[in-house]
């Protein structure tokens, strides 16, 4: 939050963005997301995949340690064998995955 700014109402001080300048960045970001995967090869694809991939799971295990302060162990086992066991399902039955 910026120095000088006092928010009066709960409404004001709830808003994500207060700015036409913050609004204006917003949707530059949005239309450059829209727009990378007609612009991106496939190596650059992946890499986003990979990357939304752990940003997903990251923020999901922010909200389960962050705001309940639960312990999840769960979490890194799902995340740790999918990609183990993702090999061995494609190479024997690949047909039978897709």
């Amino acid at each position: 939050m910026r120095i000088g700014t006092f928010k009066e109402s709960y409404v004001a001080d709830a808003a994500l963005f207060d700015s036409r300048t913050q609004h204006a960045w917003l949707a530059i970001a949005a239309a450059a997301l829209l727009l990378f995967p007609s612009v991106a090869n496939d190596y650059w694809l992946y890499m986003a995949c990979l990357v939304a991939i752990n940003v997903a799971s990251s923020a999901g295990l922010n909200i389960l340690t962050g705001y309940t302060g639960l312990v999840s162990l769960g979490q890194a086992a799902f995340m740790g064998l999918g990609p183990t066991r993702w090999p061995s399902c494609s190479c024997v039955g690949a047909r039978r995955w897709h």
